[in-house]
């Protein structure tokens, strides 16, 4: 019986293991977009105070770029618990209590990025549907900028159920249990 939950994780482990991957590799895009956020409001500031010749298409891009990071680095941040949590009431209550508020909080997560998820995925599917873009000057499908809030939605969600599965240990964002 022991053994059961590690054999059912062993017989799914690839998939946890390419969910991991993807994570990983998703946060590593993330950090390369927040580098050109960077470098594209750099640019701005330069072109329109050194040279007093704004861009018209750096706002809209860093608007664009700061939306991708987030939900793709969302996933990764929920894998590594590094994601906001107020753990005071797991920190301070008896074992038991603590593990059944760290079951239901977990339920809750999953439950609300599963809906997000959902809400989120019919959006940016009607506007894949209809058409519509963003405004100009720098205008793009809107789909383009949307599709990544139901895609770390949809994987921070499947974390927070890994973990209900698994039992994981809460943990402070360092690794270290609570």
């Amino acid at each position: 019986m022991d053994n059961e939950p590690a054999a059912r994780a062993g017989s799914l482990g690839w998939l946890g293991a390419g969910h991991d991957l993807i994570s990983r590799l998703c946060f590593d895009l993330a950090s390369a977009l927040l580098g050109l956020i960077v470098l594209s409001f750099s640019f701005e500031v330069v072109a329109r105070y050194a040279f007093n010749a704004p861009t018209e298409w750096a706002v809209p891009l860093v608007s664009y770029l700061l939306a991708a990071s987030i939900f793709l680095a969302m996933p990764e941040l929920t894998r590594r618990s590094a994601h906001v949590s107020i753990n005071v009431l797991i920190e301070n209550a008896p074992p038991l209590r603590a593990k059944i508020l760290l079951f239901v909080t977990r339920v809750l997560a999953a439950g609300a990025c599963l809906l997000a998820a959902w809400i989120s995925g019919e959006a940016t599917l009607s506007q894949y549907t209809f058409g519509y873009s963003t405004n100009p000057p720098l205008a793009v499908p809107k789909w383009c900028v949307s599709i990544f809030v139901p895609f770390g939605m949809l994987s921070s969600s499947i974390y927070f159920l890994r973990q209900l599965v698994s039992g994981a240990p809460a943990t402070d964002g360092s690794g270290e249990q609570l």
